[in-house]
């Protein structure tokens, strides 16, 4: 029978099981609660040890005076004994009926296909088909093999760069060479990286600014000033998030600017040399000219420093996770966005994590993908695509199944309407 744990009891187990994320902790369950759900933390125990747990998520449906549940990134369990699958999704069916469920969802942490950088499926690589179908055969219905976003309640398709007991060195001659340049440019002294708390308003603000120019860039409206102030509250009692901003220094990039130019300058003085190394010369003479003028613009309006990049990292089991970042795309060609990922690859790295994980990309991998820069944003560190099993729902109630279902298609025509008036 399933045992409520506590908070500290579940993390522990929770952060050294292998399909650990920050999705099965009690701090994303906290943050839940700000949402309106309410978090449940079970576990199943064998002579006083916890053998598998979950983050049990629920919401009251009002007019069905029934709710429904749902385990972020499903059970902690072993996927690979049939047992232990049935026993749990068991107890969990026996939990929610008690608890008038109408049904519960999972997507389990837990590759389909292994793939390669490239979205390829790997020869003899791990493959879950069998695991798929017997959670069908046990009653679990299958969304589906999904390949784009908000087909499933979290990202099917993730990209995550691995780094267990991998050195900086290592790791950064593994990227792209055109990401290792820019990562490498980046670091030349006109960047920094600054972490920011809730409390300090002024930057929070900085941040959020940021965060709501990149969702009208990319057409979604982001989160709430609130939803991420909870968010810090929630990950922050055990140092479990980090968000950071990246500044910008003109004056150390003008400095720069001019060490390049007299180099440059000094060169095309040499009278032996070519004709072809000349042109190429004044072509990135001009390019630097350019960019001073741009800079003394830019500091004429904004000043000598100014933040670009932002970004909200969760830190839990053997991942660090980005899960939310954004930057100005006028300021993009100062390379915010590389630094902050370098940077915070290199935390990862220094503090023994085994995966830096990238986060949600789709299952598109061609050029004309609609997603397609990101996930070769991503490519570019040399971050293998995970394809996850996906998204499963068990019935318990089917009636009244069916009425939320007609209840939430409802809700959904009423937001539209009320979106387009």
């Amino acid at each position: 029978m399933l045992e409520q744990l506590t908070d500290q009891e579940f993390n522990e187990y929770a952060k050294n099981h292998p399909n650990n994320t920050f999705f099965q902790s009690s701090y994303w369950g906290d943050l839940k609660e700000f949402t309106g759900w309410k978090k449940h933390l079970l576990g199943l125990k064998e002579k006083g040890n916890i053998i598998g747990a979950t983050l049990l998520l629920s919401k009251k449906i009002p007019v069905l005076s029934k709710n429904i549940f749902y385990a972020p990134r499903g059970f902690l369990i072993n996927y690979q004994d049939q047992n232990m699958v049935l026993q749990f999704t068991k107890a969990i069916i026996h939990y929610t009926k008690k608890n008038k469920g109408i049904f519960f969802k999972i997507n389990p942490y837990v590759v389909y296909q292994e793939r390669n950088m490239d979205g390829c499926i790997v020869n003899n690589g791990t493959n879950n088909q069998k695991l798929v179908q017997y959670l069908k055969q046990i009653g679990y219905k299958h969304n589906g093999f999904t390949i784009h976003y908000g087909k499933d309640l979290e990202p099917r398709w993730v990209s995550v760069l691995n780094i267990k007991n991998k050195t900086t060195e290592e790791v950064l001659n593994s990227f792209r060479s055109s990401h290792k340049r820019k990562v490498k440019k980046s670091l030349s002294g006109w960047l920094s990286l600054e972490e920011i708390t809730s409390n300090d308003k002024e930057k929070f603000d900085i941040f959020k600014q940021i965060m709501n120019h990149t969702g009208e860039r990319r057409g979604y409206i982001d989160r709430t000033e609130d939803y991420y102030k909870k968010m810090y509250d929630a990950f922050s009692k055990d140092q479990k998030i980090k968000i950071v901003l990246v500044k910008l220094d003109l004056k150390k990039y003008e400095a720069v600017l001019n060490t390049d130019l007299e180099v440059f300058n000094k060169k095309i003085s040499n009278t032996a040399i070519k004709d072809s190394e000349k042109q190429d010369l004044i072509q990135k003479i001009n390019n630097i000219e350019q960019n001073l003028k741009e800079v003394l613009t830019i500091q004429e309006t904004q000043g000598n420093t100014l933040y670009i990049t932002a970004g909200v990292f969760l830190l839990f089991g053997t991942q660090v996770m980005y899960l939310f970042g954004g930057s100005y795309d006028q300021y993009m060609k100062y390379l915010g966005a590389y630094y902050m990922q370098w940077k915070m690859i290199e935390y990862a790295i220094e503090n023994h994590y085994d995966y830096y994980n990238f986060y949600g990309i789709t299952g598109e991998f061609e050029e004309t993908s609609p997603m397609y820069g990101l996930f070769d944003f991503k490519r570019g560190f040399h971050a293998d695509v995970v394809e996850l099993i996906g998204e499963f729902t068990y019935v318990i109630n089917k009636p009244y199944n069916m009425m939320y279902y007609g209840l939430f298609a409802v809700y959904k025509k009423l937001k539209k309407w009320r979106n387009h008036k």
